[in-house]
């Protein structure tokens, strides 16, 4: 996989993770602060229990703005989740790790339909 770093829009982004088969979670950072560090905190948790079968990665400030205005999002922080390079969920502001599940659960649900 590319290194998400050097990503400059959406269309970048979502073709880096195209091959990409384990769900992948986007923090979309374009104002990191205590908001995102809550948000950190329930991908830690999620990734205690999914473990190697779940991605997580912050995208550069730059970047981040850029897809939020391509996608049309002013909330902060902004959550995507990512699989096989389409976005599957979008998640705007604070969200409950309950909600992140269910998304995680609707992907499995997806698999074996």
């Amino acid at each position: 996989m590319k290194n998400l770093n050097s990503i400059k829009n959406l269309t970048e982004l979502l073709g880096t993770l195209k091959n990409q088969s384990k769900p992948m979670f986007i923090n979309l950072c374009s104002r990191c602060g205590n908001d995102n560090f809550l948000m950190d905190q329930v991908i830690s948790n999620l990734q205690a229990d999914y473990g190697k079968k779940l991605g997580f990665e912050k995208l550069p400030s730059e970047a981040s703005e850029v897809i939020k205005q391509e996608l049309m999002i002013s909330k902060n922080p902004v959550l995507l989740l990512i699989k096989n390079g389409e976005i599957k969920a979008v998640f705007g502001g604070i969200v409950a790790q309950y909600k992140l599940e269910q998304a995680l659960e609707n992907l499995n649900l997806e698999t074996f339909q």
